[in-house]
């Protein structure tokens, strides 16, 4: 039967179904390295220089690696990933050469909105696409969460190099927000925490953090709703 057929049953199936294979035992290490990157970025704010920015570059092989192996069967989100992943990694080396080049971190920035949107995409297709829960399914709903949180970060980050002082760090006042900063608030507005400490201050900021509040708990409750429902049916 070819895809978007119709079973012996008369039910529909979809037209671009997801190779659960190119998911399944690989989704892991990609929740790994994401959670690497996001908890523990915020302490290397007190480990400033070029070794950090080596470290986090090695990091984001590994991640865009993974991205890369999992979208391996999409043959035009294999393109978005890889064209995205070359153009990160160039501009990140010229970033850490001029770290005050803006141009040169908005690039790195609008480069890994993409790669983290097809990664969600996929994942999410994997989590609707399958019949019943197991281990796969839970991680790629933690990773989707978390990469919901990443995807938020380059944008602030745009918005704070293109109208500096967009957001602020009450800790830190007058100084510019930095990526690191830029994890934390915006795992802590996903998960609508709101401790006040680094606060959206113009239209545009605080527009963003009402939108990934609102994606945040919708997230999880349509998650919720899915898993809930493949365990039901499991178990009829």
């Amino acid at each position: 039967m070819r895809p978007g057929g119709i079973t012996d049953k008369g039910e529909m199936t979809p037209a671009n179904p997801v190779d659960e294979g190119q998911v399944q035992g690989r989704v892991v290490y990609l929740l790994v390295l994401v959670s690497l990157v996001h908890f523990i970025y915020p302490i290397t704010l007190q480990w400033p220089g070029a070794a950090t920015i080596i470290i986090y570059n090695i990091l984001y092989v590994a991640m865009f690696g993974i991205g890369i192996w999992i979208v391996g069967e999409h043959r035009h989100l294999r393109v978005l990933t890889i064209s995205t992943a070359v153009i990160y990694f160039a501009f990140s080396v010229l970033y850490a050469l001029e770290p005050t080049n803006t141009g040169r971190i908005l690039v790195t920035y609008l480069a890994l909105i993409p790669f983290q949107a097809a990664i969600i995409l996929v994942l999410i297709r994997f989590m609707f696409a399958a019949r019943r829960v197991n281990r796969d399914i839970l991680f790629a709903a933690v990773t989707v969460y978390l990469l919901l949180a990443a995807i938020f970060v380059p944008v602030y980050g745009i918005l704070e190099v293109i109208q500096p002082g967009a957001i602020v760090d009450n800790m830190n006042s007058g100084a510019l927000v930095v990526w690191q900063q830029l994890i934390y608030y915006s795992l802590v507005t996903l998960t609508t925490t709101g401790y006040g400490d680094i606060l959206p201050v113009s239209p545009w900021a605080r527009a963003l953090a009402n939108a990934e509040s609102v994606i945040g708990v919708l997230f999880i409750a349509i998650t919720m709703a899915r898993l809930v429902g493949l365990y039901s049916q499991h178990e009829d």
